[in-house]
């Protein structure tokens, strides 16, 4: 424990009453007790109190005589100092944890966040006598995994990305695949069998070059995972020499290379995967950033200055994982903030922002594996009849901006999406044997706000409902999911087919978890049929068929479609908002100033 914790134990257990300034009658005993230590060690630190210019000490005289103590620093002024210096030292964990135990009635925690706003940002750094390049973020979520066969959350896989490659990836403004780790491929005329080329002199961040065993190994570990519906109609993976691989399926997929463009199917080196059974605390990767470390608060990237499709210009990037009750909103010219979380933000003079409607949706899916009132169709319906999404955008605001009636924001969906009837509603609740059962709705996050104001305006209408809210990890737990009649969320579609097939697919995924087993079984060969389709219009028509069977079953109830935003300062270059709503750090670069 630092001295300065030592002084705020000491004044949080005998000075919060008097304050600075007025000497307290203490013993070496009393001081024993608070600190947990011996009479000689007391003495020591009372000596290095005193030496640091935290109290002023006066030691009793004689049998009787108790000791004075001045304390000389305010309890605010030491706190919020130890805060600033665990986070400078990039503790923030720490910071946090220290502010909690000893800032009670304080506004430390306050000051604390404004003054990180000046700590995070790009900006230009000495590390090593070297000028460096820094990216510091903070985000409200965890990164609860790197290992890209356990991926579920974006930004789970929006880290994947910086670390690891794919062997293809998709060019979302040129609207078609393009080589990455693979610089050509071709494929038979029934598209069952597909090789893929690597490219020469790509190297692991441990210097290892890329090899075709490396495909390999990271396709077939994919088996037995959650993400094992990648690999689900694969027959046959092998090397074809050291840089070619054949794939062959068991069913035609024509949207094999849009798969291949998933961070689930990031490429692992199989050597190290294999030795350390460590290796997901430390990954490895050919990405455009390497591992530096991590701990709970943070996330420390250098960047691969042998990346095979040129340098990142940034030098490093730490991600700080920050309590969810703290907003950070930039202030000084060096930062960069992405709105995921945040909200009322102001934005600064000369700043820019980047607005865009995010490519998915919010909704609430029935748990249709548990016995209640959601196994009722006309129950369903009543639901989806009684949701005004229009007032629900009024009154929550900021992000939420269009009613939404499927799983894509389009203007179809919109329209169809503020649908309200409820004298119809009233009826089905009746047809629907409803008598007023409670309903558990589990949220997290930003979504518990929806979850709230569903609460409040199904109440007016006799509907029982109980907000169970739990955290990004907890929500995952199968007891979680099965012991709630819906489930409130939100679907990201970072590549439009393929996380349309990965609801369904996906073990795990909250929609695959709560739909019927007949429904599942629907769906699956539906997916079949679909990706036997060389012509994309064609498929199109499939995930359109699902989603209506979805959407007029009520399986589904979609809610919102929303925005996202990224708030950055003109002298930040470069940024740019990927499919999975993040900023790609790879191409951020920092504007010198001209003097």
């Amino acid at each position: 424990m630092l001295i300065d914790e030592k002084y705020l134990v000491l004044y949080n257990a005998i000075a919060d009453s008097e304050g600075c300034g007025q000497p307290i009658e203490v013993s070496l005993d009393q001081l024993a007790d608070i600190w947990f230590c011996t009479q000689r060690n007391v003495k020591l630190i009372v000596h290095k109190l005193q030496e640091e210019g935290f109290i002023v000490w006066m030691a009793g005289r004689g049998r009787g005589n108790r000791s004075r103590m001045t304390f000389l620093i305010p309890k605010e002024k030491k706190l919020l100092e130890l805060a600033q210096l665990y986070a400078s030292k990039g503790e923030y964990k720490q910071a946090f944890e220290a502010i909690d135990q000893y800032g009670e009635g304080t506004s430390v925690r306050h000051q604390f966040v404004e003054w990180m706003n000046s700590h995070f940002g790009c900006r230009t750094e000495l590390i090593d006598d070297a000028e460096a390049d820094i990216l510091r973020l903070p985000v409200y979520r965890p990164i609860l995994t790197l290992d890209p066969k356990h991926i579920y959350y974006a930004f789970s896989a929006h880290m994947v990305k910086q670390l690891f490659d794919c062997l293809v990836k998709y060019d979302k403004d040129a609207g078609k695949v393009v080589p990455s780790l693979s610089h050509a491929w071709e494929h038979d005329s029934t598209g069952t069998e597909w090789t893929f080329h690597l490219r020469k002199g790509v190297l692991f961040h441990h210097g290892r070059e890329l090899v075709a065993e490396d495909v390999v190994f990271s396709f077939k570990r994919l088996h037995d995972s959650a993400s094992s519906w990648f690999v689900r109609s694969f027959a046959e993976v092998k090397a074809m020499g050291p840089r070619s691989v054949l794939i062959k399926l068991a069913a035609p997929n024509w949207l094999l290379p849009r798969y291949l463009c998933s961070p689930g199917m990031s490429i692992v080196p199989h050597d190290l995967v294999q030795q350390d059974d460590q290796f997901w605390t430390h990954p490895v990767g050919t990405g455009p950033f390497r591992y530096v470390e991590w701990r709970n608060d943070r996330f420390v990237m250098a960047a691969n200055a042998h990346y095979f499709q040129g340098r990142a210009h940034l030098d490093g990037v730490v991600i700080v994982s920050m309590p969810e009750d703290t907003i950070i909103y930039a202030k000084s010219w060096e930062q960069l903030i992405v709105d995921h979380d945040l909200r009322e933000l102001q934005l600064e003079q000369g700043w820019q922002k980047i607005e865009f409607i995010c490519n998915g949706c919010s909704l609430l899916t029935w748990n249709l594996g548990k016995t209640g009132p959601q196994n009722s169709p006309a129950f369903r319906k009543a639901i989806d009849l009684l949701i005004d999404r229009r007032r629900m955008i009024g009154d929550l605001g900021e992000d939420r901006i269009h009613p939404a009636s499927g799983f894509y924001p389009s203007e179809e969906s919109y329209r169809s999406g503020e649908r309200t009837d409820v004298e119809q509603a009233m009826a089905l609740l009746q047809e629907s044997g409803y008598r007023g059962e409670t309903i558990r709705l589990s949220t997290y996050g930003i979504h518990v706000q929806d979850a709230w104001w569903l609460q409040k305006q199904l109440g007016h209408y006799g509907i029982q409902l109980e907000v169970q809210v739990e955290t990004w990890l907890s929500i995952r737990e199968k007891g979680v999911i099965q012991a709630a009649d819906g489930l409130i969320y939100c679907v990201v579609f970072a590549e439009d087919e393929v996380c349309m097939i990965e609801l369904f697919e996906q073990t795990g995924n909250f929609l695959r978890e709560h739909m019927a087993p007949e429904l599942l079984k629907w769906v699956e060969s539906k997916i079949d049929d679909a990706l036997a389709l060389k012509d994309p219009a064609a498929r199109w028509l499939e995930w359109m068929a699902i989603e209506r069977k979805l959407r007029d079953e009520t399986h589904v109830i979609f809610l919102l479609h929303k925005k996202l935003n990224t708030f950055y300062n003109p002298h930040i270059k470069g940024v740019g908002v990927n499919s999975l709503g993040w900023i790609d750090f790879k191409d951020i670069w920092l504007e010198r100033a001209v003097n």
